[in-house]
């Protein structure tokens, strides 16, 4: 098998792959000592320089060697004692490895897997991932759980309609002239929640987990003003002539024209941080601190001390937004609070925390379980009592 997946490969680099070569080429990738065998055959000619990706190899094959040749090169580049890689693919649970040594290929449902869950069998209490889930509060106090509610109209403030759409979004849509009673609501997030919403201006907001956002059902005044807390992307619907501010819970404020943007506030992260995606924001920290972004900039608060960072990594800050864990250059611990807010958990460190970075995406939609046997080839140890997740000495 080893020949002839180095001859497909070979014949793929040359452009002259037929139908039925391609096929094969894919079937040898689903097969489980295929994989392993394709692990190592790239990893061979990558460091030959060998193999480079070109032509038109469609679907599973192209989206894997493109994550192998890509990944793999810049674990060489810089390589990281004990460095995982993990992403995910639309087919199979498949996951790769990238280790400072070498390639891995784990399959979810292989008899690797079976292996990792013997010798882990702490892994086999499972733990879903979070949904979409929110609790609506309206301006007299009631409140409505969004994720039981049924589909359509929950409720009425003065002359404006809430309406919960189908895939987890709620809507307010005017029906008449606005009164000049302001009507706040508040929407929140739990741990192992996430939720859309689309503001009575058009403003199109996202909620992470753990997160709250408070907001007029009908923007009456001057400056169309919201305040936030945990992790919160807006949309900004453009108006010149009612600015949109974002107060956050801290301390600092987003000011805001017509522009895409996340807003960070989680108070186990020690930081408030604005990342502009598209147009521009002012950030006003303190009385007298304020900067205007740059696409592609963030701005930190800390203790009203305002940085500024360039060419940052927004699919990292986006990634949970697109159904993905970012784990590029995040340390143990970070990943640890996306996980204990993700899946509601809370993570417990029986004797310090491991000095261990990891590189790569995995999808947010997959159980707990299996995110934790991909963590297990990092050499990194747990036990899950409950919802209580307890780290391990390695």
């Amino acid at each position: 098998m080893s020949d002839r997946l180095h001859h497909l490969l070979s014949v793929y680099q040359s452009g002259q792959l037929t139908e039925d070569q391609r096929r094969e080429l894919v079937s040898l990738l689903e097969n489980e000592e295929g994989e392993a065998l394709f692990a190592g055959v790239i990893g061979q000619q990558l460091a030959s320089g060998i193999f480079s990706l070109e032509g038109d190899l469609p679907g599973t094959e192209e989206r894997i060697v493109e994550g192998v040749m890509e990944k793999a090169g810049t674990a060489r580049r810089a390589p990281i004692r004990r460095v995982p890689f993990v992403r995910k693919w639309g087919w199979a649970a498949a996951v790769l490895l990238v280790f400072a040594g070498g390639i891995y290929w784990w399959k979810a449902g292989s008899k690797a897997d079976r292996s990792v869950a013997a010798e882990h069998p702490h892994e086999q209490h499972d733990i879903a991932p979070g949904s979409d889930k929110a609790v609506l509060t309206l301006s007299d106090g009631t409140s409505i759980v969004l994720d039981s509610a049924a589909n359509g109209a929950v409720a009425r403030q003065g002359n404006v309609a809430i309406v919960k759409l189908a895939g987890g979004q709620l809507s307010y849509s005017s029906q008449g002239a606005a009164t000049g009673e302001v009507m706040m609501n508040v929407m929140r997030t739990p741990r192992g929640g996430q939720y859309r919403l689309a503001l009575p201006d058009g403003t199109q907001v996202w909620l992470n987990a753990a997160s709250s956002i408070s907001y007029p059902a009908a923007f009456v005044e001057k400056v169309r003003r919201v305040r936030i807390s945990g992790e919160v992307y807006f949309e900004v619907a453009k108006n010149k002539e009612q600015p949109f501010v974002v107060d956050v819970e801290g301390g600092s404020s987003v000011e805001v024209v017509g522009t895409n943007f996340d807003v960070s506030s989680y108070a186990d992260e020690g930081q408030e941080r604005t990342t502009l995606l598209e147009g521009s924001v002012r950030v006003v920290a303190g009385a007298s601190s304020s900067v205007v972004l740059r696409p592609g900039q963030q701005a930190s608060v800390q203790l009203n001390r305002l940085k500024v960072a360039s060419n940052v990594d927004v699919d990292k800050v986006m990634a949970w937004k697109n159904g993905l864990f970012n784990f590029e250059n995040a340390s143990l611990e970070e990943v640890m609070r996306q996980l204990a807010r993700w899946y509601d958990i809370e993570v417990v460190y029986e004797r310090g925390v491991p000095p261990i970075q990891f590189q790569g995406e995995i999808s947010r939609n997959i159980n707990l379980s299996n995110l934790l046997k991909v963590l297990a080839r990092a050499e990194v140890k747990f036990r899950i009592d409950g919802r209580k997740l307890i780290v391990l000495p390695s």
